[in-house]
C-alpha cells in the first residue's frame, strides 16, 4: 500500500534533500513540500497519510489538523532541540506520532513512515527514559510476567501479529493483553502506553 507524505521543514534545501531520499521508495508518494515560504495549510488539506516536520514546523502542524483527522506526525531531531517532558507530552497528546533521532539513517526514517501509517508508534526508547519522568506512573500499577513481555514488545514497535509469533500465543490473547494495558495505565494507543510506563522502559536495551 502506498504512503502519502507531506514534508513540513524550515529550510527549503533540507526538504528537498528529505524529498528526494523518499522518493527512491516506491511505497512513498511525496505529495510536496512546505517551508517557512508558506503552503502549509494546502499541503494538509491533501490529508497526507504521514507528515513529517522538523521542530518549527511541527507545532504549526498539530494545531493545524482537526480534532477529529487521523494524525500521523514524525518530528525529525535535526538539531539540538531542549523539549522537556510536558512539552513532549502534550504533542504526543495532540498528534505526535513519533520521533525519529538525528542519527537515524535512511533505512529507519523510511521505516518510521511506514510504522507510523501502519498505526504503530516510532519514538526511541533512549528518548523515553531520559524526557519522561518516573514520576508520572503509578508505582502501584502491578503487570504480569506476559503482560511486561508485551509491553517490551509494543515498544520495539511490533504489531500485535509479530508479537503472538514472537511469544507464541494467539493475536487474540495479544489484544486482549493489549486492552488489559490499555486498562491499568489509563490510556488509549501504543505511544501514550509507552509515555505512561518509563520506569519499566528504564531497564530495556534501545527500542531500534
Amino acid at each position: 500500500m502506498e504512503v502519502s507524505v507531506a514534508i513540513c521543514c524550515q529550510v527549503h534545501l533540507y526538504a528537498e534533500g528529505i524529498c528526494k531520499l523518499l522518493e527512491e521508495d516506491d511505497e512513498i508518494k511525496v505529495l510536496g513540500v512546505s517551508t517557512e515560504n508558506g503552503g502549509l495549510e494546502e499541503l494538509i488539506g491533501m490529508h497526507p497519510d504521514v507528515i513529517v516536520a522538523d521542530l518549527v514546523n511541527c507545532k504549526r502542524v498539530i494545531e493545524l489538523l482537526s480534532s477529529t483527522e487521523r494524525k500521523c506526525v514524525l518530528l525529525l531531531n535535526d538539531e539540538e532541540i531542549s523539549l522537556d517532558g510536558g512539552d513532549l507530552r502534550l504533542m504526543i497528546a495532540e498528534g505526535l506520532g513519533g520521533l525519529l533521532p538525528k542519527e537515524s539513517d535512511s533505512r529507519l526514517f523510511r521505516k518510521a513512515i511506514k510504522k507510523l501509517h501502519e498505526g504503530e508508534l516510532w519514538i526511541d526508547r533512549q528518548t523515553l527514559k531520559e524526557v519522561f519522568s518516573s514520576k508520572q506512573v503509578s508505582q502501584k500499577v502491578h503487570l504480569t510476567k506476559k503482560e511486561k513481555e508485551i509491553l517490551e514488545c509494543i515498544c520495539n514497535g511490533l504489531t500485535n501479529k509479530e508479537i503472538a509469533n514472537k511469544l507464541y500465543i494467539c493475536e487474540q490473547t495479544v489484544k486482549s493483553h493489549c486492552n488489559h494495558l490499555f486498562k491499568k495505565f489509563g490510556v488509549t494507543s501504543r505511544l501514550k502506553l509507552a509515555v505512561s510506563a518509563p520506569a519499566l522502559l528504564s531497564g530495556m536495551s534501545n527500542l531500534h
